[in-house]
């Protein structure tokens, strides 16, 4: 079961001693899941424009008072959230400025000053929270409380003694908001320059670290290179046995007519690589280091709306929300397209693992390839494959329209008690260590048997023509006659 989880997050008031040696963004985590706690992504319609998720805020603080660097803590506070909208894609903070004092847990989102955080005090070196809430994987609803016990002003540059800058303090509140945390407290401690960090510095606007971060869970503005299955990503630096590593978004990305469900759901924001196997060998792609709950396939082909699917995956584990992984013997010369998707439309950053260890062995040949049957409902139908590869032990695996068929591993493919959906496409994939090789389709084409009714004879009206049956007229007549003759005789 999901339920809301209140967050407390912290920012203090020392200053730290920074280098910029890497990147050390990290996250606010699900414990359960292990993904990013983030609001729900971008919205997308098929073969259409994506919707970035408005994120309200409602700004309590005061907008009367001009500061040092000429806006009101209202409206340097305002400007913290476009700083932010500035690089973020599939989600933008909307912000209106208002009055009056904040409430918790009211699926609204406010930043407000004020002498306690919802009743609990400050701790001493505190000078704002962040409180979140969240459902599974998805915020709900976050505010943010300024120390009213300490002296703020809104300006630009060096830390001033004894007044803190309200901008930057909002710069980095809103970061927690996005999801997240202080990479100067991550395990082992990460020194950077980040607004992100636990305590406030010299640090004024966002950096690299902050940005990066950001926008692994939202991705930066504008689709993907690699929406569209014809502008894939090609993978080009592993034409050896080892491992590449691609990053890369699906925020924004969109779902092509035609194009397969990966993993079996709908998704709705894919990107695609794709890769030419060098050699005959072992494949394995993953998703290992990814920001949410994604899909994966692999697949032949040149078109998007007419695919082979060689291997698909939800979770590693299956049921548990997390990375997707498949394993499959790629054939020498033959291009792989891969897709990246998110379970339910889920988006974020993503990672791209390949590795291939070259193989050798004979890659399998058809020698036999299935046909096609015509059979009526209710009839049993069957095909069959005949297959070579020298001295390699040879699998196979029976797809129907591009899906794989469960337990249908061997040369032959039983269908007992067929019906009108039993008809359709059928493939087989015959696989070595040394690679793969797919079949021509073969159609099952399912008959419905034609029902014939007699059709009872016409009545007849009598009277007519020979052959018709007498009328009882006619032999009331012939009774009377009969009659007659009778009484003559007597």
């Amino acid at each position: 079961m999901r339920t809301d989880v209140l967050r407390t997050l912290i920012g203090g008031l020392a200053a730290l001693a920074l280098s910029t040696s890497g990147l050390g963004y990290t996250f606010i985590l699900n414990a359960s899941t292990g993904l990013p706690i983030k609001w729900p992504g971008a919205t997308a319609l098929q073969n259409g424009a994506a919707t970035p998720v408005l994120v309200p805020l409602n700004i309590l603080l005061d907008n009367t008072t001009v500061r040092t660097d000429g806006t009101t803590f209202a409206t340097s506070a305002q400007g913290a959230a476009q700083t932010w909208n500035a690089l973020l894609g599939s989600m933008q903070f909307t912000t209106t400025i208002s009055t009056g004092a904040p409430t918790d847990h009211n699926h609204v989102n406010e930043l407000a000053m004020a002498t306690t955080v919802f009743g609990s005090a400050f701790d001493t070196s505190t000078i704002a929270v962040t409180t979140t809430w969240r459902l599974g994987n998805d915020r709900t609803e976050a505010d943010i409380i300024f120390n009213a016990g300490r002296t703020w002003d809104s300006y630009a540059g060096n830390l001033r003694s004894g007044v803190v800058d309200i901008h930057r303090v909002a710069l980095h509140e809103m970061g927690h908001i996005l999801g997240l945390d202080h990479p100067d407290e991550a395990t082992p401690p990460q020194t950077i320059s980040a607004v992100m960090n636990s305590h406030i510095s010299n640090l004024d606007t966002l950096a690299m670290d902050d940005i990066t971060g950001a926008q692994n869970l939202y991705g930066p503005p504008g689709p993907p290179l690699n929406d569209k299955f014809s502008s894939a990503t090609v993978i080009n630096n592993l034409t050896t046995t080892g491992t590449v590593a691609y990053t890369g978004f699906n925020t924004f990305a969109t779902k092509e007519t035609g194009e397969p469900n990966h993993a079996g759901n709908a998704g709705g924001h894919s990107v695609w690589w794709k890769w030419t196997a060098p050699a005959v060998g072992n494949v394995t792609v993953d998703t290992r280091g990814s920001y949410y709950d994604t899909t994966l396939g692999i697949y032949t082909g040149t078109s998007v709306s007419a695919l082979t699917t060689i291997a698909s995956n939800d979770d590693i584990n299956s049921g548990v929300v997390q990375a997707s992984t498949v394993t499959f013997s790629a054939t020498a010369g033959t291009v792989y397209n891969i897709a990246v998707d998110g379970f339910d439309g889920d988006t974020a950053g993503i990672t791209l693992n390949v590795t291939f260890s070259a193989t050798s062995g004979t890659a399998p040949t058809i020698t036999t390839q299935p046909a096609s049957v015509t059979v009526t409902a209710g009839s049993n139908a069957a095909f069959s494959v005949v297959a070579a590869a020298g001295t390699s032990p040879i699998s196979y695996q029976w797809m129907f329209n591009g899906a794989a068929i469960s337990g249908a591993t061997s040369a032959t493919l039983s269908l007992n008690s067929v019906t009108s959906a039993s008809g359709g496409s059928y493939t087989v994939v015959v696989s070595t260590g040394a690679g793969s090789v797919t079949s021509s389709d073969a159609t099952l084409t399912v008959n419905t048997p034609v029902v014939v009714t007699p059709t009872p004879p016409p009545s007849s009206s009598g009277g007519g023509g020979g052959g018709g049956a007498p009328s009882v007229w006619f032999l009331l007549s012939l009774g009377a006659a009969g009659l007659a003759r009778f009484f003559r005789r007597r």
